[in-house]
């Protein structure tokens, strides 16, 4: 039985996730097609053993607090649910929330956190 990575997308007209076949996935990188290290912030590849005429996909995804951490979410996400059919791939934290210290034992959250959200995907 095959299994997949589930990408939630957030903002792309009448598809709200795309499945990615795990067994084709070869790696997932920082970066977009215009070369190694460019925009590792906001772009993921994933490289697939395709002989088909896809055989990459560019995630776009919102900056992580934490450089490393859309990687970190895809790599986990593979690893994740051995006996399970899919995984899907988690949102690292974008912006923490702001707490205001009180003295009284409650602490009031001002602002909300922020998660990474995936914005497009590309085939190519």
């Amino acid at each position: 039985m095959a299994k997949f990575l589930k990408i939630p997308l957030t903002g792309v007209a009448n598809t709200p996730e795309q499945l990615v076949s795990i067994d084709q996935i070869v790696s997932v990188v920082p970066g977009d097609v215009a070369g190694p290290g460019n925009n590792p912030t906001t772009t993921t590849r994933i490289f697939l053993n395709a002989a088909a005429a896809f055989d990459t996909i560019q995630v776009t995804h919102g900056i992580a607090l934490t450089a490393g951490d859309v990687l970190k979410a895809f790599n986990s996400a593979l690893t994740a649910n051995p006996g399970g059919v899919v995984s899907t791939l988690g949102a690292p934290l974008q912006t923490a929330q702001v707490v205001v210290p009180t003295t009284s034992g409650r602490q009031l959250i001002t602002v909300q956190p922020v998660h990474v959200a995936y914005t497009a995907i590309a085939f190519s």
